[in-house]
């Protein structure tokens, strides 16, 4: 039999993260949250005014 780490045994503890992991976390969020706060560009705004009308014929 070969040893295995507690969690691949289904107890203990769940492995603690990685730094790195926790920073690529953290960069990932804060990319997204910025994406959130851009405007949608004016094209798009056209666009969308466009399908609308359409809608309503």
């Amino acid at each position: 039999m070969g040893s295995k780490p507690d969690s691949a045994k289904g107890g203990g503890k769940p492995p603690a993260k990685v730094p790195k992991r926790d920073q690529i976390d953290d960069n990932l969020k804060r990319v997204y949250n910025e994406m959130l706060e851009e405007d949608v560009p004016d094209r798009f705004e056209e666009l969308l005014r466009q399908l609308r009308e359409q809608d309503k014929s």
